[in-house]
C-alpha cells in the first residue's frame, strides 16, 4: 500500500489521497490510514518529530500531506503543558497537567486542524473554503485563508459570541449569520451543519466543518496534540479529559495515541474521558445507540467515533451543566491562572466531577485539554463574575489614601 491512504469506514474500500470527502461507492465516511509497519521500520516519525521545528513538519510521517512544499502554517502547536499545583493539591492528585490549546495563534485547537486540511487542499490547488461554526473554527479558517491568500466563507448562528464574529471579519472572510437556536430552535443550526458538505462541493468549495464525516483531512490535525503530550511528558498519560463538541477532537486524540503505539513510539494507551455540555448536543451514548434527537438537541457529527474512543480506551463519558461550567471556569482562573472560554473548559468540568465522584486514582498522570481562550467570550466571563462571591468588589478611588483600608485586609 501507499504510505498513506483513505479508507471507507463502511465498505472498507481504500483510495489514494485526493480531494474527495466521502466514499464514491456508498457515500461512507472516510478515514486516513498509514503504513504503520513501514513507518515503524524506517523510524521516520522518530527522526522528523525531533529534528523539525514546525508542528506539521515534525509529524509529517503521520499526516496526509500530498505537497509538503505547500504547507500553510501560522506556527500552531508547541502549546504549553502546565503542571497543576493548587488544583491538584485540592483534588488529591499527584500529577495533573493542563494542555493549553488556548495558546495557538487564533486562541484555539482548531488551528491545528485548519493547518493540516488547508495544507492538503492547497497541494491540489484549491483556493475556496467554507465552514459552519460555533465560532472558533470560523475564526481559524479565516486566519489560515488570509495566510494562504485564499477565500473563506463562514456561517455562524446569531448566538455566536460577538468577539468571534468580529475576528472572522477582521481576517477578511465572508460572514453569513443565520437564526440562533436559543430563540429559533435548532432547526437552522442542524440544516447548516448537515448541508455544508453538499453545498460546498456543489460550488467548487472545500468543506471545512471540523468533523471527519465532512472532511477526513481536518481531524488529522487533532492528533498532533497527542504527539506533543507524549513528547512533553516523555510517556503516555494514564488518563485524558477532553471537551466533546462534535466529537472529532476526542476521536483525533485517541487516534494519535493509538498511532504512536502502532509505530512503536509508545507501549501504552490512556483512558479517554469525553465531557459534553448537558442540554446542548445529543449525548454520545444516545448517538451510539441510534436514538432519535430530542427537540432541542443537535447531533455531534463525530459522536459515534468519539464514543468508540471512550469504549476502546476503557474511559468514561461525563456531562456538565452550564452552572458546573461556570464554576470550573472561575476555579481554573483563580487557582491556576488559566482563563478558558466555556467551550474550552468542558474537560476541566468533567475532571472536577470525576474527582468528586471518587473515580480518580491519585497516583495517575492526568492531562486535561483546554481548547479555547477566555478572551473569545467575555460575556460568559461577565456572567460568572457577576454571580461569583469569590471575587472582591471593584472599588472607585481618587487617590492612594482611599486604598489604605482595602490593602490592609
Amino acid at each position: 500500500m501507499s504510505s498513506v491512504q483513505m479508507q471507507c469506514t463502511v465498505c472498507g474500500a481504500t483510495y489514494e489521497l485526493s480531494p474527495q470527502y466521502f466514499c464514491p461507492r456508498d457515500k461512507g465516511e472516510l478515514r486516513i490510514v498509514y503504513d504503520y509497519p513501514a513507518i515503524r521500520a524506517q523510524g521516520t516519525f522518530h527522526r522528523e518529530s525531533r529534528e523539525k521545528q514546525e508542528t506539521i513538519e515534525r509529524f509529517a510521517a503521520l499526516l496526509p500531506l500530498n505537497r509538503p512544499d505547500r504547507v500553510v502554517s501560522l506556527g500552531e502547536g508547541h502549546t504549553p503543558l502546565v503542571r497543576s499545583r493548587r488544583l491538584a493539591e485540592r483534588l488529591g492528585l499527584r500529577e495533573l497537567y493542563f494542555k493549553l490549546e488556548s495558546c495557538n495563534p487564533t486562541g484555539s485547537f482548531k488551528d491545528r486542524q485548519m493547518a493540516v486540511a488547508i495544507s492538503a487542499a492547497s497541494g491540489w490547488g484549491r483556493t475556496r473554503f467554507a465552514t459552519v461554526s460555533s465560532g472558533n473554527a470560523g475564526v481559524s479558517l479565516s486566519a489560515y485563508c488570509a495566510r494562504a491568500g485564499t477565500q473563506a466563507f463562514v456561517w455562524v448562528s446569531e448566538d455566536t459570541a460577538l468577539p468571534k464574529r468580529q475576528q472572522i471579519q477582521v481576517y477578511g472572510a465572508r460572514l453569513f449569520v443565520f437564526p440562533g437556536p436559543r430563540a429559533h430552535g435548532v432547526g437552522a443550526f442542524r440544516a447548516f451543519f448537515n448541508g455544508l458538505q453538499d453545498f460546498a462541493l456543489g460550488n467548487d468549495i472545500v468543506p471545512m466543518v471540523t468533523a471527519r464525516r465532512v472532511n477526513p483531512y481536518i481531524v488529522e490535525g487533532s492528533k498532533t496534540i497527542s504527539f506533543e503530550i507524549v513528547e512533553q511528558l516523555h510517556r503516555v498519560p494514564d488518563r485524558v479529559f477532553s471537551p466533546v463538541g462534535g466529537g472529532g477532537l476526542l476521536g483525533g486524540l485517541w487516534k494519535g495515541f493509538w498511532e504512536l503505539k502502532a509505530i512503536g513510539e509508545t507501549d501504552a494507551l490512556p483512558r479517554m474521558n469525553g465531557v459534553q455540555k448537558s442540554d446542548y448536543m445529543a449525548s454520545l451514548p444516545d448517538v451510539a445507540a441510534g436514538r432519535a434527537l430530542g427537540a432541542g438537541e443537535s447531533e455531534p457529527l463525530d459522536g459515534v467515533w468519539a464514543w468508540s474512543a471512550i469504549q476502546e480506551s476503557e474511559g468514561r463519558h461525563w456531562s456538565a451543566s452550564a452552572e458546573e461550567l461556570d464554576a470550573a471556569q472561575g476555579l481554573l482562573a483563580r487557582e491556576e491562572a488559566i482563563f478558558a472560554e466555556p467551550q474550552g473548559i468542558y474537560g476541566a468540568a468533567g475532571l472536577l466531577k470525576a474527582a468528586a465522584a471518587g473515580t480518580l486514582d491519585p497516583r495517575e498522570t492526568i492531562v486535561c485539554i483546554i481548547t479555547g481562550h477566555g478572551l473569545k467570550d467575555m460575556a460568559a466571563a461577565e456572567r460568572f463574575l457577576a454571580e461569583g462571591s469569590a471575587y472582591p468588589p471593584v472599588a472607585t478611588v481618587h487617590s492612594y489614601a482611599d486604598c489604605r483600608e482595602a490593602v490592609r485586609t
